[in-house]
């Protein structure tokens, strides 16, 4: 079978006509497109921390620590996207604990870096939280230059803690909230659903983080399909090498619906875009086509086309280094949270008790819609809960039915008994073999 060539059909001036399409366009108008959103950071010398004394009449009076915080998104703090969310853990962070203050700076692009960690320093910030990838090697030089400030970089490897050649300055940390495991109960909920066949994936840049969270969603699609049809799923992946584009989203969206048959898209675009483009079919065009939400909740940009998604709160994360600064017990770490970290209560739950669809942690599900069959919704909550304890691990073999899983050219990655582990994770740069679009080299 030939692959689907992929065109780009539907103009700017369509775009805008999406329903709340034109809020995103603003965005886009308003010249807010930020650069490649990522994932890493570094660190320097410990700084140390001290409290001011004020004494009167020999009584000593401890001033109340405070910590101004100062943070940079690589798009626009209202995308509805990953800037979104980062966004809104900021600000929950800083009611979650006394005497935190915070700013921001938004749309800044990787060569941009240095300026934006500067400028935040020389407003007072104490900490700095930089919100991309490609942020990482500026956060590096800038902790290594401030020894008496702190620095933590979202999706980074080289930090403080970091084994190896990768170890840098100890005041220097990286965190990350992970999605794979969420893929893969979306696509759960995809291969139940779904009528064609074939699911399809707008991809932001083929990186290891998207490379994962694909396969994830493949694999599950996969295990709900076969079960029904006996038949394997097919997905196709529209690259569209950006993280904040809505018009190309929403083209990548069409192409993949109009020229692969696909009926449930997944993605990484840091807007609602392709939920907007699901609903339009649903509701317009009387097609059937279903969608997610991805970082914050967005199922009023598709009440239609919405089935569940992935969502992050960073606030823990972001609280847990404010805690530790005011606390005086800073240590460079790694933190990588998956479904079940961060909880009150991190113990997994009986199926029927589960809260799969609710917030709790740091990565969590959006809520199931009822045209989810109620046996997948099931399969659903026990994997959620599974995943909590680690007695469950999608790229596994039984993840995939109990089969070996094999990429595209079906070679066995993973062998029975094994599942993948940290490195396999971190490094992915192969497709399942239900994956029919190749990756790009």
């Amino acid at each position: 079978m030939s692959k689907p060539q992929i065109s780009k059909k539907v103009s700017r001036r369509e775009f805008l006509g999406v329903a709340k399409g034109a809020a995103v366009g603003g965005v886009v108008a308003a010249g807010l497109i930020g650069g490649v959103g990522g994932y890493y950071a570094g660190v320097s010398s410990v700084p140390t921390v001290t409290s001011t004394s004020v004494v009167t009449s020999s009584v000593t009076v401890e001033k109340a620590r405070t910590l101004k915080a100062g943070y940079f998104y690589p798009g626009p703090a209202k995308d509805y996207g990953w800037s979104y969310a980062h966004d809104n853990g900021r600000r929950s962070a800083d009611k979650m604990v006394a005497g935190v203050s915070s700013s921001y700076i938004e749309n800044v692009r990787d060569e941009g870096a240095p300026a934006a960690i500067s400028t935040l320093l020389a407003q007072g910030a104490e900490l700095i939280v930089a919100c991309s990838f490609g942020f990482m090697n500026a956060m590096v030089e800038a902790a290594a230059k401030n020894p008496d400030k702190y620095f933590v970089h979202i999706s980074g490897y080289r930090s403080g803690a970091a084994p190896g050649a990768d170890r840098t300055t100890p005041n220097l940390s990286t965190a990350f909230a992970e999605f794979y495991q969420l893929y893969y109960l979306n696509g759960l909920a995809a291969g139940a659903v779904t009528q064609s066949g074939v699911v399809g994936y707008v991809g932001a840049f083929p990186i290891p983080e998207v490379v994962r969270h694909i396969n994830a969603f493949v694999l599950g699609a996969n295990v709900s399909y076969r079960r029904r049809t006996g038949r394997n799923i097919k997905a196709y992946v529209n690259w569209i090498f950006s993280w904040v584009d809505p018009p190309k989203a929403r083209d990548a969206a069409v192409a993949l619906i109009e020229e692969t048959g696909a009926d449930v898209l997944a993605y990484t675009e840091d807007t609602p875009t392709v939920l907007q483009v699901a609903e339009e079919y649903t509701t317009k065009k009387g097609r059937r086509v279903w969608s997610f939400s991805h970082y914050s909740d967005m199922r009023e940009y598709g009440p239609n086309a919405h089935l569940t998604g992935q969502i992050v709160d960073w606030a823990p994360i972001y609280a847990e280094f404010y805690r530790m600064i005011l606390s005086n017990s800073w240590r460079p770490v790694d933190i990588w949270t998956r479904i079940g970290d961060m909880m009150d209560w991190r113990w997994r739950m009986p199926v029927e008790e589960s809260r799969a669809g609710q917030p709790e942690g740091t990565v969590y599900l959006a809520p199931l819609n009822p045209a989810i069959p109620s046996e997948t919704q099931l399969e659903i909550k026990q994997r959620y809960e599974e995943m909590k304890e680690l007695v469950f691990e999608p790229f596994s073999p039984e993840g995939n039915l109990g089969e070996p899983i094999r990429d595209q050219d079906g070679n066995v990655r993973i062998g029975p008994g094994q599942r993948a582990d940290r490195k396999m994770l971190w490094e992915m740069d192969w497709h399942v073999e239900y994956v029919e679009t190749p990756l790009p080299r």
